[in-house]
């Protein structure tokens, strides 16, 4: 009996033994690999790194936005030896200035691992790194900062709570700046405790590309400041502001308002997160005419000085009546623009056909987007000739019945005074790696050329003309020649065309006789003024102002640039002001000047209800003479009469104006020549 149950006592325990070996035959040789896998992810647990996010800097290497390398700590309760809890209670109480039952009621109403604190700075992380025990621990955590609050919000974008981007630079360079995440290989023991790192398994993050900018910090705070500013002014609903170098496409600066916080992005709304520079379209109004003047320059279908009737102010054409704001008689073609005639650029139009009117319209750029590195940009709408009616191509020349955006007149605009060429816009400059490697050099890109230098010339004159005594002449400044255009025209309201609401603009360009910059202004719906004369020219003035009083680079030679309006002034005064004696009004036959060794003039006069012919005369002396035929005068160029509008031998018109074109010396001679 005694025997037996030995016997069973051994046999179960050989058959436990034969369960014991049958298992470790299972872990050790049939499942090892398994097993050693389970092994190793308990002992030895990876921990992901996020890599820091990469940099925007402006043109000047001014940081626009970086990562912060803040830290969360947490705390797993399932290691954690519940005395401790006070000390870590305690330590977080005493770093944030809070009650230690505040984070003892955080510990008590969560389970497994519970966070603490989040993005904990630097300086206060350092403080509870110090603290060891089981059960906490900590994690990089980086924010995104934007250390100039609202400073081109529209143009870096932010990141969502996750770190991803999503506007502006933030979203389209998400690739570049995100960078690539690391981790750390920590051997732990049974219960999770960390014993030490395996370095040869552990691998660093590496931190996202720099973005290098076009954008120039200080250009853009000055256009923010004046732009608000100017809304403020005028009471208007939105505004949109652009800098940029005509010469290259480069995005100096870019602004809209409402603005809004990157970095507190949530409290704002879509509304004020839209980029309208880019997003938005509206009809542009009187800024057309310059492109629509251009076309027929370049198609040699338009003489500056030939006689534009504008019908006092009110036409019917096609049936349909136009009106321009301010009344004029007959005008020049350079008057047209100058005093910005719907009614003389509406009779200009005929003389262009459908087709090429549409072809130049395309190759400015319109109906097509610019390809900016920006988000959510908008192509505009542009009529193909088949679906013009009697009336569009008149009305599209004075900016009706064609849709563009902010960023796509800025770039046309820079192709009329460049020479003729379309450059891409652009707005990020180069990338470069966290070792300071150029992983891309973005290069000035041109699409195509528009118009001639001839062309680009002259209109580029015209629109000197529109700030020296046209509707732009809010515009100007006394230490630099400035060019440019206004617009105004009225917003679609319910469907209908509004009286009281305007689209008020003005592209005025710097120093205008070799345009370095090109600023673009619109003020939506401006309850005061309306009209780009006076609301949006004086804005530029105030940017353009401070722009130049930063930085003096923009006008190397001051003398060079000086208003040549101020000179012609300068110049009639000296004449009106000078002795009488030199002008004898005894008679006339043909106009001459003799210069004695002293530079006297004799200039005699017989007939003075009859126009004598100018070309020749110095500026000075052809002034001289229409100020005792009792004439006005308007001046184009510098130099000596080439051509006058009023010609020789007609019948003097008491207060008639002439127009005077000159140039100088060399370019008169060679215009003589041809002659």
């Amino acid at each position: 009996m005694i025997n037996s149950r030995g016997l069973i006592v051994i046999g179960f325990l050989f058959l436990i033994f034969l369960l014991i070996v049958a298992k470790l035959f299972t872990i050790q040789i049939s499942k090892h690999e398994y097993f050693t896998l389970i092994a190793d992810r308990q002992q030895n647990k990876p921990q992901i790194v996020k890599a820091e996010r990469g940099t925007i800097k402006d043109v000047n290497g001014e940081v626009l936005c970086f990562t912060r390398d803040d830290v969360s700590f947490f705390i797993d309760k399932r290691m954690m030896n519940p005395q401790r809890i006070d000390s870590i209670t305690s330590i977080f109480a005493k770093v944030f200035n809070n009650t230690k039952e505040y984070y003892k009621k955080i510990i008590d109403n969560d389970s497994g691992n519970i966070c603490l604190e989040k993005k904990v700075p630097m300086n206060k992380a350092i403080e509870l790194k110090k603290f060891v025990a089981d059960g906490y621990f900590s994690r990089e955590d980086y924010t995104r900062i934007y250390p100039y609050n609202n400073l081109a919000s529209h143009v870096l974008g932010y990141v969502n709570h996750d770190g991803e981007g999503i506007e502006g630079l933030e979203k389209v360079y998400q690739e570049k700046l995100t960078g690539n995440n690391g981790y750390y290989v920590f051997e732990r023991d049974v219960v999770g405790r960390i014993l030490s790192i395996d370095e040869s398994l552990s691998k660093a993050p590496v931190t996202g590309n720099t973005l290098n900018l076009t954008l120039n910090k200080t250009y853009q705070q000055i256009l923010e400041e004046e732009l608000n500013a100017g809304l403020k002014k005028y009471d208007g609903e939105s505004a949109v502001g652009i800098i940029m170098n005509p010469n290259t496409g480069e995005i100096l600066a870019l602004s809209n308002f409402p603005d809004f916080d990157p970095a507190n992005y949530e409290t704002f709304t879509a509304d004020c997160r839209r980029n309208r520079a880019i997003s938005d379209t509206y009809e542009p109004g009187s800024t057309m005419k310059s492109i629509s003047m251009s076309v027929l320059i370049d198609q040699n279908l338009v003489k500056e000085n030939e006689i534009v009737d504008t019908e006092n102010g009110k036409y019917f054409f096609k049936g349909t009546r136009i009106s321009d704001s301010h009344r004029t008689g007959p005008l020049t073609v350079r008057g047209v623009l100058e005093h910005s005639s719907n009614i003389g650029m509406a009779k200009l139009s005929t003389r262009v056909e459908d087709n090429v009117f549409y072809k130049y319209l395309r190759n400015f750029g319109f109906s097509n987007s610019t390809s900016i590195n920006l988000p959510g940009e908008a192509s505009g709408q542009l009529k193909k000739p088949s679906s013009f009616t009697p009336i569009t191509k008149a009305f599209m020349s004075f900016g009706y019945e064609i849709a563009v955006t902010p960023l796509q007149m800025i770039a046309a605009y820079s192709a009329l005074i460049n020479g003729g060429s379309l450059y891409q816009p652009y707005i990020v400059k180069s990338i470069t790696d966290y070792s300071g490697k150029t992983v891309l050099n973005n290069q000035p890109k041109i699409i195509r050329t528009v118009i001639t230098k001839s062309t680009s010339d002259l209109i580029k004159d015209f629109m000197i003309g529109v700030v020296q005594k046209g509707t732009g002449i809010s515009a100007r400044l006394d230490n630099v020649l400035i060019g440019g255009k206004t617009g105004t025209s009225q917003r679609l309201v319910d469907k209908s065309y509004s009286s009281s609401s305007h689209n008020s603009s003005f592209i005025g360009f710097f120093p205008a006789d070799n345009p370095k910059v090109i600023c673009y202004i619109l003020i939506n719906a401006p309850k005061l003024g309306q009209s780009g004369g006076l609301v949006a020219a004086p804005v530029f003035h105030d940017v353009v102002k401070r722009m130049i009083e930063t930085d003096r680079n923009l006008i190397i030679d001051n003398k060079k640039n000086e208003n040549k309006e101020n000179l012609i002034n300068d110049l009639v005064m000296d004449i009106k002001s000078s002795s009488k004696n030199k002008i004898n009004e005894k008679a006339y036959s043909n106009v001459g000047t003799n210069v004695s060794e002293n530079h006297s003039r004799n200039i005699s006069i017989v007939n003075k209800s009859i126009m004598p012919n100018l070309a020749g005369q110095s500026m000075r002396d052809a002034i001289a003479l229409l100020n005792q035929l009792g004439l006005e005068y308007k001046i184009v160029g510098n130099g000596r009469v080439v051509s006058q509008n009023i010609e020789p031998g007609k019948p003097i018109i008491s207060g008639a104006t002439c127009l005077l074109k000159c140039e100088s010396k060399s370019n008169f001679l060679t215009v003589n020549q041809k002659r």
